[in-house]
């Protein structure tokens, strides 16, 4: 299709790199696209020739004065990829000067026309809104910023409007159809607008991004926690305890949703988050992003000697000390309630967390540095027992 949009691309494109003037005539040899304003939306004799004849014309000074509409140059047909004739292109200038260039220009508004028609039928694509999300989660995605906005305009979303990704999955997966089931769910409760762009992702979960009023860490939770609060009224008291929410943090412009999306994967990934806990925000959990963002170099060079260390002083009882501390931690360091959650004996847990302190040279419970340390440790030994 040659619409005068394109019709106008092709006269720019070609005029600013061969600074020759371009005419782009429709199927009708009117003028749609030209480098002289005064002239679209003209007839073009000779172009009526070049379309109905498919023929490339030449059109001398001689000429020019005795036809419709017309300048010296060359006439050539834009023809489709089916052979179709789409139109006419013409170049302004003495045939003698612009003949060479002439299949250059005709060969340049041809291509563009097909790049057009194939971002068209890209935007047409049955998983429209599932392609652009995956664009937006990519770090190359081959468009522009602008044009991303754009694409998200056609489909309803005001792109400049602030969000944040939010990961809602269950426990157990659900049957074939089962997160179908579940957006549809998501998107009947009264906090979810028109403004949340929704997918179900092929990774096994529904990915939102969540519209926001205001977007300071806090009034992020509020939001996400009345979101949260009404997605539970259509569910059943099963799915009720099995669904987890992770919710990214908030960065601006475009590559603003790949950021906030890479925050929520990093808490959904993560094997050290509490299993019991059905809201997660990034802001509240910066351990488990900062291990994501490590260089596995990094992992390797400063957490896995620590484990070597672990597994040589515990032997098989490393993992018991492992969880004991992943415990320990969540619960601010009360060993009773440690203990209870574990079955354990308190002393039992008392004696782990020393052991381990020693053993690393460390003191989580009194020093920040060294806290950060054990929890980075956790995370890099429960990674690699999960793979």
């Amino acid at each position: 299709m040659l619409d005068s949009k394109t019709a106008q691309k092709i006269a720019d494109e070609v005029m600013n790199s061969l600074g020759y003037n371009i005419n782009v005539m429709n199927k009708n040899a009117i003028i749609i696209g030209s480098g002289i304003v005064e002239r679209i939306g003209t007839f073009h004799e000779t172009a009526m020739q070049t379309i109905r004849d498919c023929a490339i014309y030449e059109v001398t000074e001689e000429d020019a004065a005795r036809l419709q509409g017309v300048k010296p140059g060359i006439n050539m047909p834009i023809v489709s990829k089916d052979g179709k004739v789409l139109g006419a292109v013409g170049i302004t200038g003495k045939p003698d000067e612009v003949r060479n260039i002439g299949k250059l220009v005709k060969m340049t508004a041809e291509l563009i026309i097909e790049q057009e028609e194939s971002m068209n039928q890209f935007y047409r694509h049955r998983n429209d809104k599932e392609l652009f999300v995956t664009m937006l989660l990519s770090d190359s995605p081959g468009m522009s910023s602008e044009e991303m906005k754009r694409w998200g305009q056609r489909m309803g979303y005001n792109m400049e409007l602030p969000r944040v990704a939010c990961i809602i999955s269950i426990k157990a997966r659900p049957n074939t159809g089962g997160y179908e089931r579940l957006l549809d769910r998501i998107k009947r409760s009264k906090s979810h607008s028109k403004q949340d762009l929704s997918v179900v992702m092929s990774a096994g979960y529904i990915l939102v991004f969540k519209r926001l009023d205001q977007a300071e860490p806090w009034r992020i939770e509020q939001t996400l926690r009345n979101y949260q609060e009404h997605i539970l009224e259509h569910l059943d008291k099963e799915d009720q305890r099995a669904i987890q929410f992770f919710i990214g943090g908030y960065h601006t412009g475009i590559n603003g949703y790949r950021k906030s999306y890479e925050d929520a994967a990093a808490m959904y990934h993560s094997v050290s988050l509490p299993q019991d806990t059905a809201l997660f925000f990034s802001h509240r959990h910066l351990i488990e992003g900062f291990y994501n963002q490590m260089e596995n170099e990094a992992r390797e060079r400063i957490l896995d000697p620590y484990i070597r260390l672990m597994e040589d002083s515990f032997g098989k009882g490393v993992m018991d000390a492992v969880w004991t501390m992943k415990h320990l931690m969540e619960n601010g360091f009360r060993y009773e309630q440690t203990a209870s959650e574990l079955f354990l004996h308190k002393n039992t847990v008392i004696f782990r967390k020393k052991k381990v302190d020693q053993c690393l040279g460390i003191d989580p419970k009194g020093n920040m540095n060294d806290l950060l340390l054990i929890r980075l440790i956790i995370c890099r030994y429960l990674e690699q027992i999960k793979e």
